[in-house]
């Protein structure tokens, strides 16, 4: 019974957890794109300098906050981590394959199989780096999320929450083909959101 409901869990809450996830992408890759155009247009205006710094902040802040709601290891909670320790175990492996086999056919026509899906899933996670998440979430609960007396004394550098959100990225793909989500998600967003914030910072201003 348990094995069914972890299951149910899983397929449940899966295009929720792909939603959050893209946007999170999204955010970072807007980020990214600022930063490249703030890094190539030294000369702007100081208003424009001002927008483009106000905007990576924002971008920033939300890519911060979505990525520790996506890796929150409360059970009564829908995240990367609470989907991980349901789909590590065979049993339910097994009665989600025979679920989606019931929904979707079998997946023996186009790879990769579910099975390459699920050992996907688990390799991306694996990679991630806890010790960046730890000092993650300290940012965001006493950086963004709350006011509180005690001081911050961790964060983390761009390129690791870049680096950290690549792997959101991965598993986001993975559990959107896992459980044929009609979600829109593309692994390469990241890179596409950076071109397109990069492009439209970098446009001549209006005089």
């Amino acid at each position: 019974m348990q094995d069914s409901n972890d299951a149910n869990f899983i397929l449940s809450h899966a295009e929720r957890l792909v939603k959050v996830a893209s946007m999170c992408v999204i955010s970072v890759g807007l980020a990214d794109g600022l930063n490249e155009a703030l890094k190539a247009s030294p000369k702007e205006t100081d208003d424009w300098q001002q927008a483009a710094a106000g905007f990576q902040d924002g971008t920033l802040m939300m890519a911060a906050l979505r990525a520790t709601l996506l890796l929150d290891r409360d059970e009564t909670k829908v995240s990367f981590q609470t989907i991980h320790r349901r789909l590590k175990s065979v049993a339910v492996q097994d009665v989600l394959k025979q679920s989606l086999a019931e929904a979707h056919g079998p997946d023996d026509v186009f790879p990769p199989s579910r099975d390459e899906l699920i050992a996907e899933f688990l390799e991306a996670y694996s990679e991630i780096d806890w010790k960046v998440h730890g000092r993650l979430t300290h940012f965001r609960n006493l950086g963004i999320a709350h006011l509180t007396v005690d001081k911050m004394t961790k964060s983390i550098t761009f390129d690791e929450l870049r680096k950290f959100v690549s792997i959101i990225s991965r598993l986001t793909a993975v559990i959107q083909r896992l459980c044929h989500m009609p979600t829109v998600f593309r692994e390469w967003m990241l890179e596409d959101y950076r071109e397109i914030a990069r492009k439209a910072m970098m446009k001549t201003p209006l005089a």
